[in-house]
């Protein structure tokens, strides 16, 4: 069967996206690609052939609609195309502009102008003729402008001037909108030559089109009378007929200064009881008389879902992508907070994590949200002490546009808004000024956020998880943090161990960041891992990992052995000495009594206290448990009755 339905795509890319789709639908559409000097001639081939709907792109799309007479489906420019776009000319400069040649194109880089940070909107009008583009294009070139993006029909004469091109792609979900419409159209059409009525197929082809779009539409006569609409408004109104006043169901001052002044509405909030609507109305001008006016409604959580995909667009680069299973170490100090830890990851109340530096607080703040009900949501993590305090604020509350000097001509969004339906981590709060904690506090009370500069309230729903490697009851004492900031963040409370109260995990650690450094194969011997053990870590995990990352390094033969250890760690503290005590190892010599039976002894006399056991032995508690742990393995049985002593 001869397919129904043109493509004439002006550019390869878009060629392939539709033939995918259309193949993943098991669907026969005639595709010509060609430029939009010569689409006109491909798509009357077509409709030689018994094409009826024709869909196309931007300004190819708008001329063929205005000289042919046949359906023509536009494959919609959306946000996200733009965005994809855009991001992909920030990797060559950050000089860049959207040459919008259609007045969709316009109408979605306007609506997204606040996301498409410093990128220009630079209009360009093909019908003006060649000579007026080329001149805008010089406009271009003058500005500096080093990366544009459009559509194929620009291309040689934007690179011409030594400006790299970018092409627009098209949105998956707006090529499979495109098809959807088309297939509509194509029903209409066979209708319509199937019936032979004219004049009800185009109504019909008006209704199909007043039924494609998800909003609700609604058009009035002057005085106010229902002259169309379409399926969607049903939702909202189930009552509401043709020929019917507005005012049954809305009230007519809603259109007052439309209809008497011609001014349109933007946004306004309308209830209905049972809905929330977002509404905008244009008035219906003829020889610049106003004759009617037309309404658009659509439900303010549908609007709120399409702010929220646009948000997780934008905050992708904010993410959690460490889970429990990353935080190594098996010692019961670690395995206790993962295990709190977790609980809490089931709630969500505000969460606040001490530990000392390098003791791994933001992993754990990861792997909590990772582990509740907002993973699918942004982590957005911010360290309050890495910001001057009138940055701190801008960066926490976002501002407006002209809030300060300095501040972006189109404003910005803070840490909260990017945050929204995900989680926030505030590391070093302790750091945060007073004025900056009073508003803390009241965003995390009322759930609420106004940027600097703004009038306009953002609700924001968002879990909180703090970090401080300070003692912040001392300083509620010394008047240097709040108090009630301070109750309101300890809701629930998470201490990390430090290295030196988990030394059992060292071992592990150690071999783990031998692993994971992107450095030489090494090994490292016992020795050399009781020694680290047995030392002092101040700077916790992470001087960990620094010393173990330089004894790679230094490492010639493959193998990290003790004497290499206290050559190289000279800034850890190292104790004199990490062997059994004189006696012991007399004893042993002589054979009057093993290792192993001597540390029996020693603990047995120690009522079970390695602590006091290893005091007594003269080495670490770490290696003693080792020595333990070598004797269990061969012989599991041999400290029990010491454990029935403790």
């Amino acid at each position: 069967m001869a397919p129904k339905i043109g493509i004439i795509s002006p550019s390869s890319t878009l060629t392939q996206l539709i033939r995918k789709k259309i193949e993943e639908r098991g669907l026969a559409f005639a595709i010509r690609q060609a430029s939009q000097e010569d689409a006109l001639d491909a798509a009357k081939e077509l409709i030689a052939k018994g094409i009826s709907v024709i869909i196309s792109r931007g300004n190819t799309a708008r001329v063929l609609r205005s000289r042919l007479n046949i359906p023509i489906v536009d494959v919609q420019h959306t946000f996200f195309d733009c965005y994809s776009s855009y991001q992909k000319a920030r990797r060559i400069s950050d000089k860049i502009a959207f040459l919008a040649t259609s007045e969709g194109y316009m109408n979605i880089l306007t609506k997204s102008k606040p996301f498409l940070t410093d990128a220009l909107v630079f209009p360009i009008n093909p019908l003006l003729g060649t000579e007026a583009t080329e001149k805008k294009l010089d406009e271009l070139a003058a500005l500096g402008i080093e990366v544009a993006i459009g559509g194929l029909s620009l291309e040689k004469a934007v690179m011409k001037r030594n400006i790299q091109y970018i092409m627009t792609t098209a949105d998956q979900d707006a090529i499979q909108d495109a098809i959807h419409a088309a297939l509509h159209f194509l029903k209409i059409e066979e209708e319509k030559i199937r019936k032979g009525l004219e004049l009800q197929s185009r109504y019909e082809l008006t209704r199909a089109i007043l039924n494609c779009v998800s909003e609700g539409i609604i058009s009035i006569d002057h005085k106010g009378i229902v002259t169309n609409m379409n399926a969607e408004v049903n939702r909202y109104f189930e009552t509401l007929r043709y020929g019917q006043p507005i005012d049954s169901v809305i009230k007519k001052s809603y259109f007052s200064d439309v209809l008497t002044k011609g001014e349109p509405i933007r946004g306004a909030l309308l209830s209905t009881g049972k809905h929330s609507l977002i509404i905008s109305i244009d008035p219906i001008k003829l020889d610049q008389n106003v004759i009617g006016a037309v309404m658009t409604l659509q439900k303010q959580t549908e609007i709120q879902n399409i702010e929220h995909k646009m948000r997780r667009v934008l905050a992708q680069k904010h993410s959690a992508d460490k889970t429990f299973a990353d935080i190594v170490g098996s010692s019961p100090a670690i395995q206790a907070a993962k295990k709190l830890a977790l609980k809490f990851a089931a709630v969500d109340s505000t969460v606040m994590i001490v530990g000392g530096t390098g003791t791994g607080k933001e992993m754990f703040a990861q792997s909590i949200h990772n582990a509740s009900g907002r993973k699918q949501a942004p982590f957005v993590a911010i360290n309050c002490a890495a910001f001057p305090p009138s940055v701190l604020e801008s960066e926490l509350f976002g501002y407006v546009k002209g809030a300060f000097t300095g501040a972006l001509s189109e404003g910005k969004p803070g840490i909260f808004e990017l945050a929204h339906k995900g989680t926030i981590f505030l590391d070093e709060i302790s750091e945060t000024p007073l004025d900056v904690q009073l508003k803390l506090l009241r965003v995390i009370q009322e759930r609420k956020v106004i940027r600097i500069g703004d009038d306009k309230v953002t609700p924001v729903d968002i879990r909180i998880i703090t970090a401080s490697n300070k003692n912040l009851n001392d300083l509620v004492q010394q008047g240097v943090f709040r108090e009630d900031f301070f109750y309101r963040l300890c809701v629930l409370k998470l201490r990390l161990p430090t290295l030196n109260e988990r030394r059992e995990d060292i071992s592990e650690l150690t071999r783990c960041f031998l692993k994971n450094a992107n450095l030489q194969l090494c090994d490292i011997t016992e020795e050399a891992l009781e020694l680290l053990a047995s030392c002092e870590w101040s700077g916790n995990i992470r001087q960990l990992s620094n010393i173990v990352e330089r004894l790679a390094v230094m490492c010639d033969n493959g193998i990290i052995d003790k004497k290499l250890v206290l050559e190289v760690a000279d800034d850890i503290t190292i104790p004199s000495g990490d062997n059994l005590p004189e006696i012991l190892a007399a004893a042993t010599d002589s054979g009057s009594v093993t290792e192993k039976e001597f540390i029996y002894q020693i603990l047995y006399r120690m009522n079970g206290n390695k602590a006091a056991a290893a005091k007594q032995l003269g080495i670490s508690t770490t290696t003693l448990w080792r020595k333990m742990k070598r004797i269990t393995e061969s012989d599991p049985h041999y400290f029990e009755l010491v454990r029935y002593k403790k």
